[in-house]
């Protein structure tokens, strides 16, 4: 089968071949079956040939299949037992299990069953199109161990940066984009990422860390909290109670940012004002570092200590760091974007303006930032990695000689 063509510039026709698949759908209601049939068979850039079976014919259908639908029905018993069924079949099925019910612990015994991934309904044809792209890009032979998705760590030497507000902003823009996305609150001693959306954890960070020792993608599912956009959450733990805060080891936050980023497109950590074990574990493993800084003498010295950090850990700023100036006011007193620029020896194309209302307001509601207004729109430009305007106004000379004088 053939989808519509291409003209590449000026070239001639190119045809590209529609990838066939195949796909079992279960279900004992064979009208949602149905239904899911439809919407595979007009996928875009696939030839899906798709049939229907009822929990007790699944055993009877010997045929080939590259991706098994599971719609489990309340009462899971029959569904999961289809699902251990297809795990154990030879013909290595990619297994879909789909409910109405948004239970964590619904979400858990899924995946213990053996399916890859738990999908809610009603399905949407998107649901089905990344399930579908992900499956034969998984046929096409990926090598094994090869990390395509990315890790975007935010850290600020100095605290009240705005990091959590950029972290938060983000993640929304990228999702409004339809990126799968999870943000992971390393800061275990003020993190504030579910209360800036209005979102109550069942499980934390503090949880993860207790269950270390049997720490799958299985269990990690069960410990990420859905926000309503479809962005997920690690959370940090409560401050409440007398319990003092449990930090990861570095070793462990490897492990859980390898987790997190093989089940999501864009993965956004946010960090603690230190270069704590687990922050500098995060920043080593960044694949992006949004290095959160305001134009002071105080932020500059505790940007040149992180980048000679991050040099001499073989990071490479200049292909890894952005440098994202907060609370941009382009006042007097403020160093120059330029000097700036100069003495971290990287360019600063991400202002961030002062917008105190819009970040307050934000913040006291449990919502992202009002769309169009000036911060909300310099942190999209950052996710699509338009550059700001360059200052390069002669202001601020002082503060560079008083910089050099202090770090000599």
């Amino acid at each position: 089968m053939e989808v519509p063509s291409e003209r590449p510039f000026g070239g001639a026709e190119v045809r590209r071949v529609a990838e066939a698949l195949q796909v079992l759908c279960v279900s004992p209601d064979s009208t949602i079956a149905a239904g899911v049939a439809v919407m595979l068979a007009s996928l875009p850039d696939f030839a899906v040939a798709s049939r229907t079976a009822g929990y007790r014919d699944v055993a009877a259908d010997p045929r080939p299949t590259d991706i098994a639908i599971v719609v489990l029905e309340p009462d899971l018993a029959g569904g999961l037992a289809v699902i251990e069924a297809l795990r154990r079949d030879p013909r290595g099925l990619y297994v879909v299990a789909v409910s109405a019910d948004d239970d964590p612990e619904t979400l858990v015994k899924t995946m213990r069953a053996g399916a890859d991934e738990l999908l809610a309904l009603p399905l949407s044809q998107q649901d089905l199109l990344k399930v579908c792209v992900k499956v034969a890009e998984q046929r096409r032979g990926s090598p094994q161990g090869t990390r395509t998705n990315q890790v975007w760590v935010a850290y600020s030497p100095r605290g009240g940066a705005g990091v959590t507000t950029l972290i938060v902003n983000l993640a929304m823009v990228l999702r409004a984009a339809q990126r799968n996305v999870a943000v992971v609150d390393l800061d275990v001693y003020r993190g504030d990422v579910a209360c800036f959306l209005n979102v109550v954890p069942s499980y934390t960070l503090r949880d993860v860390l207790a269950n270390f020792d049997r720490l799958d993608s299985v269990c990690m599912q069960g410990m990420i909290v859905r926000h309503p956009s479809g962005l997920e959450l690690l959370a940090s733990p409560s401050a409440a109670g007398s319990d003092l805060p449990v930090e990861p080891s570095g070793a462990q936050t490897a492990s859980i940012l390898e987790l997190v980023a093989g089940m999501h497109e864009v993965t956004l950590v946010d960090t603690p004002g230190i270069l704590s074990e687990a922050t500098r574990a995060a920043l080593t493993a960044a694949d992006r570092i949004l290095l959160v800084t305001t134009l002071t003498v105080p932020a500059m010295r505790g940007c040149v200590r992180t980048l000679d950090w991050l040099r001499s850990e073989g990071v490479d700023p200049p292909g890894t760091v952005d440098v994202v100036v907060s609370k941009y006011g382009n006042r007097s007193g403020e160093i120059s974007v330029a000097e700036a620029s100069r003495t971290l020896k990287l360019p600063l194309r991400t202002l961030l303006p002062r917008d105190d209302a819009a970040a307050l307001a934000a913040a006291n509601s449990g919502s992202p930032l009002a769309e169009g207004t000036p911060l909300q729109r310099a942190i999209a430009a950052l996710a699509t990695g338009k550059q700001a305007p360059a200052d390069t106004g002669g202001r601020g000379a002082r503060f560079l000689r008083l910089f050099s004088a202090a770090t000599r």
